[in-house]
């Protein structure tokens, strides 16, 4: 078993069962050959430019001057996982080495909702702008400028 570390292999594999579901099996060896090098070269051509896009965000993104911009999202999720830690895990583990009774503590469902809605919405921003994707619905959901 080989490991292919630079990706290649996945994208020659791509390419040759695209070849063989697509086009005739008739073909000349030749012509084959040629077509399943240059469709290659095109996948591995969009795997560069996608890598590169995802770069280019990472460094934008650490690049700008307003630190907490760069973790205002984060920090609506870190603070509910603190509610959630305070109450499900901190405070219980408290009242059973105090002796005393669990506190009745329940976070409303209001902040399931609302901490659940900006997680995902956040999430969903982050994982389309690391693809590639920018437009104003994914700029105006991760706060970035371009």
């Amino acid at each position: 078993m080989s490991l292919d570390l630079t990706g290649i292999g996945s994208i020659a594999d791509l390419a040759k069962g695209v070849f063989d579901h697509f086009w005739p099996p008739d073909m000349s060896p030749e012509i084959k050959a040629k077509m399943q090098l240059e469709l290659e070269t095109k996948l591995q051509e969009r795997e560069d430019k996608l890598v590169g896009v995802q770069r280019d965000i990472i460094v934008a993104e650490m690049q700008q001057a307003d630190s907490y911009t760069k973790r205002a999202r984060p920090t609506i999720v870190y603070a509910g996982l603190g509610f959630i830690f305070l109450v499900n895990v901190a405070f219980p583990i408290l009242a059973f080495f105090t002796g005393r009774p669990i506190p009745e503590l329940n976070l409303p469902g209001d902040f399931w909702l609302a901490w659940g809605g900006v997680c995902s919405i956040w999430v969903i921003g982050r994982s389309a702008e690391k693809a590639g994707f920018t437009n104003t619905v994914v700029r105006s959901i991760t706060g970035s400028k371009k």
